[in-house]
């Protein structure tokens, strides 16, 4: 649901998605959810699916950064927020980022934190859910096709490099948690309190 004067594209009908999935995103179930529960629901609707299983770190960023995306119609992540960041500023880094950026993109939660999938999923007027639910509704908002356009955060450091963030950049206690309870992602979104106290120790 859209406030007036929004406008929305359409994927077309058949469309064709590349499915970008890292394995080892929350407690590690993105690859069997993705195959249980979305892939039944886009072939109802009639998108056909590639999907890359990343096997590293910065894998997606490359494979975007170089990968000629014509033969796609959407690109669509099924991970947490971490590598649609990937993605997007993988994109960015493309020569013909202006024309990259306006294929459309979709975040299918799958990883510990899925803010902007929670959000999609608040403003798309469904009530707050977690999980296989929230996974549900955001398949079922790609199988109706319609997409539009959302805004970038732009940083450039002292050193040079640009990012490019669509949640927003913070650096501090709560990135270190971020960061560091990395190690506990096998407890899936649990490994975030778990950090917070051994940071706070």
């Amino acid at each position: 649901l859209s406030p007036p004067g929004d406008s929305y594209g359409v994927l077309p009908r058949p469309c064709h998605a590349l499915v970008l999935l890292n394995p080892q995103s929350g407690s590690g179930r993105a690859l069997d959810d993705f195959q249980a529960v979305v892939q039944p629901m886009l072939a109802e609707a009639d998108i056909a699916t590639t999907v890359f299983v990343t096997e590293r770190p910065h894998h997606a960023h490359e494979k975007v950064r170089d990968e000629d995306l014509s033969q796609w119609d959407t690109l669509v992540v099924m991970s947490g927020d971490g590598l649609l960041f990937e993605v997007v500023n993988g994109l960015m880094e493309r020569p013909d980022w202006k024309e990259a950026m306006k294929k459309p993109l979709c975040i299918l939660p799958g990883g510990s934190g899925n803010a902007l999938a929670a959000s999609i999923n608040y403003y798309a007027g469904y009530d707050h859910v977690a999980k296989k639910k929230l996974l549900t509704n955001c398949t079922f908002i790609l199988c109706k096709g319609l997409y539009t356009q959302m805004d970038l955060v732009s940083l450039g450091t002292a050193s040079g490099k640009r990012f490019f963030s669509f949640l927003g950049f913070g650096w501090g206690f709560i990135s270190d948690v971020d960061i560091d309870s990395e190690k506990y992602r096998w407890l899936g979104s649990a490994r975030f309190p778990l950090g917070t106290l051994q940071c706070l120790a």
